[in-house]
C-alpha cells in the first residue's frame, strides 16, 4: 500500500524525494502537543506579518475516508476493497486522473494563503517564498526543537526518523518476521519475486515493484528529468490504454499480496501507522 504523501508540489508531480534570521519575537502559543500545528502555524503567521506579508494561521482538515483509514490499519475486507480497484495506488491515477483529487488528504488550493500569494507579483512571490522558509523554519525550532531548512528538508528528517523507527521495532519482532516469511513463501508460490522478508521490505515490496515500472517509464518519456536531483522525476505522460494494461497487472499482484500476507498486514499495520503518527508528532504535524 502506498501511504500518504508528506509533501504535495504544484505542476509537474516530483517524485522520489536560505533561511534569514527573523525580526523581532514571536507570539509564544502556549498547548499541548496535539496543538502544535496550530501553534506552529500562529508563530508562521506573526513571523510573517514583521516581514511584511500577510499569511493566514491554517491547518488543513484531514478528513480520510472510512474504507481508507481502516485499510491503513490492516482490516482485509477495506484492503481488499481498495486493492481490487486500485492496486497499490501506482497506475490508477492515470487510468482515473479525476479520482486523484478526491484521494488527497488536502489541497493546497484550499489554503487561503494560496490565494495570497498568487496575488502578488513574481518577485514579491519569490520574496514571499523565502520569508515563509525562514518563518515555518523558526516556528518548528520554536515548538518542537527540531532544526530544518526547508520543506523538503523537513520531509527529509521526518521520513528517516520514521524509517530508523520501523526498522528498530518492527524488523526485530519475531512474530512480524514470522509472518513475513509466511507471506514471502506464499507469494513465491505465485510466481512473485521476493527479495527480502524482513517485515518492513515486504510491506513495500509490491508498490516499489510498480513503482519502479513507472519510474522506467518516465525516465523514457520526453519530458526532461536531467535538472531534477538525483533520485527525483517528473510523472510521466501514459496513454489510458496503456495505463489500463499496467493497472491490471498491478491489481493482480496487489490482491494475491493481501491474499498472502492477510494475516501479516493485520499485526503489521497498526503498529506501522502508529510509529508514523508519532514521528509526524515530534515533527508537528499532529
Amino acid at each position: 500500500m502506498i501511504r500518504r504523501s508528506t509533501l504535495a508540489f504544484v505542476g509537474f508531480i516530483l517524485v522520489a524525494g536560505c533561511a534569514s534570521s527573523p525580526a523581532g519575537a514571536p507570539v509564544v502559543v502556549s498547548g499541548t502537543k496535539a496543538d502544535n500545528p496550530r501553534r506552529i502555524q500562529t508563530l508562521v503567521a506573526d513571523c510573517m506579518k514583521q516581514r511584511g506579508f500577510k499569511y493566514v494561521a491554517w491547518v488543513p482538515k484531514v478528513a480520510s475516508p472510512d474504507d481508507a483509514e481502516q485499510a491503513y490499519l490492516g482490516d482485509y475486507e477495506a484492503m481488499k476493497k481498495e486493492r481490487s480497484q486500485e492496486g497499490f495506488g501506482v497506475f490508477v491515477n492515470f487510468v482515473h486522473p479525476e479520482q486523484r483529487e478526491k484521494r488527497a488528504i488536502w489541497r493546497e488550493t484550499d489554503s487561503p494563503n494560496f490565494t495570497i500569494k498568487n496575488q502578488l507579483s513574481p518577485t514579491q512571490r519569490t520574496a514571499y517564498g523565502k520569508a515563509l522558509t525562514a518563518c515555518r523554519s523558526q516556528a518548528l525550532k520554536q515548538v518542537t526543537g527540531k532544526v530544518v531548512t526547508s520543506d523538503e528538508d523537513w520531509a527529509k528528517q521526518e521520513n528517516e526518523m520514521i524509517a530508523q523507527r520501523l526498522d528498530r521495532d518492527l524488523n526485530a519482532d519475531p512474530k512480524l518476521v514470522e509472518l513475513a516469511t509466511a507471506m514471502g513463501d506464499c507469494l513465491k508460490g505465485k510466481g512473485h519475486q521476493v527479495t527480502s522478508a524482513r517485515p518492513v521490505d515486504m510491506s513495500r515490496r509490491g508498490g516499489q515493484e510498480f513503482e519502479a515500472q513507472k519510474k522506467q517509464i518516465a525516465l523514457n518519456d520526453d519530458i526532461p528529468d536531467t535538472e531534477l536531483p538525483d533520485g527525483q522525476y517528473y510523472e510521466p505522460r501514459i496513454p489510458v490504454d496503456t495505463a489500463k494494461q499496467y493497472l491490471n497487472r498491478e491489481i493482480k499482484a496487489a490482491v494475491d499480496d493481501l491474499e498472502c500476507g492477510k494475516d501479516f498486514y493485520a499485526a503489521y499495520l497498526p503498529r506501522s501507522e502508529e510509529i508514523v503518527r508519532q514521528v509526524e508528532g515530534e515533527f508537528g504535524k499532529s
